[in-house]
């Protein structure tokens, strides 16, 4: 084994070479796919919906980035075909692994019921940096080049690079380096500004990356004397053009506006104080179950009021460790059936906003930390039960509010991706459990004194009627929360 035994190989094993070429190109692909891997965690999404893409990206990236570049170069290769499959000698034209890559994209996510729009926010600025270390790749092998230039023109550049562009006898400008530095340039003010400041639709951030990278490589090409051409015109200017004016286009809306991109969320609700009333149906019953178990206890108005929240078996092992848990549920669920007709309410305005929202054909669902049959019977009590469908209650959930883990079973039911989700809810846990899948947050406040604790929490909106989420559904949006990445 022998490392560096040239400026092109990183290690040799005999005959076996591995390429700085090579090194910088998965170096970056990593690193970009590291970055996507912890978004796409806050986002919801298992981690092998990544595993099970890179490869296969990176294959069809490569053999578009060859096939490309062998078309637009087929007057050498159609003289040395023995040459086409030897990509570790250079040659591999990023616009046509871009173009490999998106198409593979489409189809990847598309079969995995995840927005195509949403994955090209969240890769295309990750590509840029990819980008930036692929390009030392090219530095390596000694090409990506410029113009000559005298010696002098090194002068405050580091010897390494000054030596490295002694290209056949001439000094070459470096514009491997200027691109390069100009991806790494793009890659933070997209991540940064374009995604706090300008972000609008979903995709906005793909197309900035076209828009960026287009304007990039159109300057960049235009001083190099390598460049893939069709008859007087450089190819890879053209492309810029017509991807710049793609992001452009984009950015301003017009292709949602066309192909209708825009789309109607999932809405998921929680059930007591976003649909219905039951605190003091709930407090009732903790009252008697006491007065069975501990009759010495005299709970106090706070106790009750913490009872609404929690799932009965987390109550139970809070309070009652030694007792039969089974029993004691079974005891909940007759009298919450006793009492709820009395004391089960309807938030005002739920079922004439759930009436129109299920004829609008938005799919609706329920999620709580309360049995299904529990839910089933406010559901029943407040006339909304036709319109319901899904329900995921506390068995249903791999774990209880606030994870995100009964709202990724709603979409698993509805045989949705969560992409485009609302989530309903009155309490902190609420918001909480959509963020932690970046869902679209809504917190609903009947009262303004809740208010306050619920802004802390930072939901996407605040309401405090429920009828207004009729009107809030329709806008034009991406349905999720934009500031988690």
């Amino acid at each position: 084994m022998q490392f560096f035994p040239n400026s092109k190989i990183f290690v040799s094993f005999g005959t076996l070479h591995i390429t700085w070429y090579a090194i910088c190109i998965l170096t970056g692909a990593l690193i970009a796919y590291a970055l996507c891997q912890r978004t796409i965690k806050k986002w919801g999404y298992a981690s092998a919906l990544l595993e099970d893409y890179l490869f296969p990206l990176l294959l069809i990236g490569i053999l578009g980035a060859r096939i490309y570049y062998v078309i637009f170069e087929w007057s050498y290769y159609s003289q040395h075909v023995e040459e086409i499959v030897a990509i570790w000698h250079g040659g591999l034209a990023i616009h046509g692994g871009i173009i490999a890559g998106l198409l593979f994209s489409l189809y990847y996510f598309h079969n995995h019921h995840v927005s195509f729009l949403r994955m090209f926010d969240l890769i295309m600025p990750n590509v840029l940096l990819a980008q930036a270390f692929g390009r030392w790749g090219n530095f390596a092998n000694q090409e990506a080049y410029g113009q000559i230039v005298s010696a002098s023109y090194y002068k405050f550049f580091p010897s390494f690079i000054k030596n490295q562009m002694f290209i056949d006898g001439y000094y070459r400008q470096p514009t491997f380096l200027y691109e390069s530095c100009l991806n790494l340039l793009g890659f933070l003010l997209i991540s940064t500004i374009g995604r706090k400041k300008l972000y609008r639709h979903r995709g906005d951030c793909g197309f900035m990356y076209c828009v960026w990278y287009g304007i990039t490589r159109f300057i960049v090409e235009g001083m190099r004397s390598d460049s893939l051409m069709i008859g007087s015109f450089r190819i890879a200017q053209i492309i810029s053009v017509i991807a710049i004016i793609i992001g452009l286009i984009g950015l301003k809306g017009v292709f949602h506006r066309i192909f209708g991109w825009y789309h109607k969320p999932v809405i998921l609700l929680d059930v007591d104080g976003t649909i219905s009333s039951s605190k003091a149906c709930v407090a009732q019953i903790w009252t008697d179950i006491f007065q069975k178990y501990r009759p010495d206890d005299v709970l106090t108005q706070d106790q009750k009021d913490s009872f609404s929240g929690p799932t009965v078996e987390e109550t139970i092992k809070q309070y009652f460790p030694n007792e039969d848990g089974k029993k004691i549920h079974e005891m909940y669920d007759a009298l919450y059936e006793k009492y709820a007709s009395q004391m089960v309410l309807a938030i005002p305005g739920v079922e004439d906003t759930i009436q129109h929202l299920h004829d609008d054909g938005y799919l609706i669902g329920v999620v709580s930390n309360k049995t299904t049959n529990l839910i089933e019977i406010d559901l029943n009590l407040i006339g909304i039960d036709s319109c319901i469908d899904c329900v995921i209650g506390a068995e249903n959930m791999p774990k209880p509010k606030p994870s995100s883990s009964g709202l990724v079973a709603a979409c698993d039911a509805l045989n949705v991706g969560h992409d485009d989700l609302v989530y309903v809810g009155d309490t902190c846990q609420d918001i909480q459990a959509a963020r932690n899948m970046a869902a679209y947050s809504i917190a609903f406040s009947a009262y303004s004194s809740e208010k306050k604790e619920l802004l802390v929490y930072d939901p996407c909106r605040l309401i405090h009627s429920f009828s207004e989420l009729q009107d809030i559904v329709q806008e034009s949006r991406a349905w999720c929360d934009t500031r988690i990445w």
